[in-house]
């Protein structure tokens, strides 16, 4: 059975689409099998991915695919297994749509920080390792703003290639995390 892995960020077109394809991308072949999608706090009408994110993913050798955003839904959060916000506003977004999904949801840097904290999964299913790493937040699941990876929409490439590096070492913790 596959695992459902949900990212959120505002518009969809920046950075949830870029770590969904590097989730996606370091997932493959994983002994985690994962469905990796991402959705947007705000409707930006079946937008593609911003260019210079998926410039970043081609110097990364990932393909960003033919990315259109969506609209974050209480369906999408609820049939997550995981859901990784890129910022605290996001977080506060899913508490408001679906509060039932915020012991799944996490900060990509908390996620990985307080993972770590914990240990890799090993044979635990997924949800058990998530309600897991959960108990080690505080009780009210406000992650540090360290956390958060910055928007660099509006701003020049070497903006984008500063969020996709740091994208890139917090999605390769994370899947060692997942799969090991």
């Amino acid at each position: 059975m596959s695992a459902s892995i949900l990212v959120v960020c505002s518009g969809n077109i920046c950075r949830s689409p870029l770590v969904e394809a590097m989730l996606r991308h370091r997932l493959a072949g994983s002994a985690l099998p994962a469905e990796v999608g991402s959705a947007g706090t705000i409707d930006w009408n079946h937008r593609p991915m911003a260019d210079n994110s998926a410039v970043v993913l081609h110097e990364y050798g990932i393909d960003p695919g033919s990315h259109r955003s969506r609209k974050l839904t209480a369906d999408l959060l609820r049939t997550a297994d995981l859901v990784i916000g890129m910022s605290r506003e996001h977080h506060w977004a899913i508490d408001t749509l679906a509060a039932d999904a915020l012991p799944r949801t996490f900060l990509l840097g908390e996620l990985v920080r307080l993972g770590e904290r914990f240990g890799p999964r090993g044979d635990l299913p997924l949800a058990d390792w998530v309600t897991l790493v959960d108990a080690l937040r505080p009780a009210n699941r406000l992650a540090r703003p360290a956390d958060e990876l910055d928007d660099p929409m509006g701003e020049p490439l070497e903006s984008f290639r500063v969020m996709g590096a740091r994208a890139d070492e917090l999605t390769a913790r994370l899947v060692g995390l997942l799969t090991g």
